[in-house]
């Protein structure tokens, strides 16, 4: 073989040395400081019925995007008008034994203010009655008055203390009679609140009847059909928020010191291999994926084989408005420096 011929050979093998060793440090530098175990996360929100009641009306398709406080559904309100009517009917009597009771307590007032006068007055009959015995008793003892005037005095002063026992009775009676007229009155005052606050719930009831969205967002998973019966706290919608996306990168553990919080990275989603998106590390996360497992491992017993931990990162998407237009949740993605 010829010098120059040897020469040149040499070179390009040494020449593809160099390009393969140099391809084969970036490989593993990139493999090093990448991961394709990461997706597109976001808030789904779902959508729950608040009450009872069956499907009247649906004003959105799956997929479709919806405003906070769009009209999702109308459930069918006539038997909750009925039990407004009831619950309205029955405050209305409560207002009225509320009326009756006050009249009732403003009549046994009076009752007993005709009872104390009359003590008062039966008083004074005693106290003139016995003054009246005893002073005849002892003119008659003298034979000043005659027996029949003394018996009737005696007589009249025994019946003047009946008529003062009966009107205490009649006070003791009143007292009662206003304690239960009270009683009714706070009774009915407790049907009032009762009937109040059934009013306010069949009325927040009609209100949930008609299903807004909680949250802007793509409509999807519809569970429900016209005329099915939903249940309070049954899910009809979810809604996808499009205006809230982040990523979920799972990275080995070993690759953590090279994408700290604050650090920059390429993100490129299967779903569109030739753009490229780039977002900035939010946090990382506190405990690896296996400490939240249902069975996390026990490295305690048994033979123990090391395993090399992922840990979830939260990263934003730098161009939020690109990244909500194009991708979804779920997408999966590759990230690297």
């Amino acid at each position: 073989m010829k010098p120059a011929v040897r020469n040149i050979f040499i070179l390009l093998l040494i020449s593809l040395t160099l390009a393969v060793i140099y391809w084969l440090v970036i490989s593993y530098y990139d493999e090093k400081n990448r991961t394709d175990d990461a997706q597109v996360d976001g808030n789904i929100v779902p959508v729950l019925a608040r009450t009872d009641g069956f499907v009247d009306s649906i004003f959105i398709k799956d997929d479709q995007f919806v405003e906070e406080g769009d009209i999702l559904v109308q459930l069918d309100t006539t038997d909750l008008y009925l039990q407004l009517t009831q619950a309205l009917t029955a405050l209305n009597i409560s207002n009225t034994k509320v009326k009756r009771a006050e009249v009732g307590i403003d009549v046994v007032e009076m009752e007993k203010e005709i009872a104390a006068q009359n003590i008062e007055a039966q008083n004074v009959s005693v106290n003139t009655s016995e003054s009246n015995y005893k002073r005849n008793k002892v003119l008659q003892e003298k034979g000043v008055v005659s027996v029949q005037v003394y018996e009737k005095t005696e007589e009249s002063f025994k019946n003047n203390q009946v008529a003062l026992q009966n009107a205490y009775n009649r006070q003791v009676q009143v007292e009662s009679q206003l304690v239960d007229a009270k009683t009714q009155l706070e009774l009915a005052h407790q049907e009032i609140i009762a009937q109040t606050n059934q009013v306010a719930i069949i009325k927040q009831n009609i209100e949930y009847a008609t299903i807004k969205a909680p949250v802007s967002g793509f409509v999807s998973k519809r569970k429900i059909q016209a005329g099915q019966m939903v249940r309070t706290g049954a899910q009809l919608y979810s809604i996808v928020q499009s205006n809230d996306l982040w990523v979920t990168a799972n990275f080995k553990e070993t690759q953590l010191a090279a994408f700290p919080e604050g650090q920059r990275v390429k993100i490129i989603a299967d779903a569109y291999p030739d753009e490229v998106f780039y977002g900035i590390v939010e946090s990382v996360g506190s405990a690896t994926g296996s400490k939240f497992a249902l069975l996390p491992p026990d490295n305690a017993t048994g033979n123990y084989v090391k395993v090399i931990q992922r840990v979830p990162v939260r990263i934003r998407f730098e161009d939020a408005a690109k990244a909500q237009k194009m991708l979804r949740p779920g997408f999966s993605l590759m990230v690297s420096q």
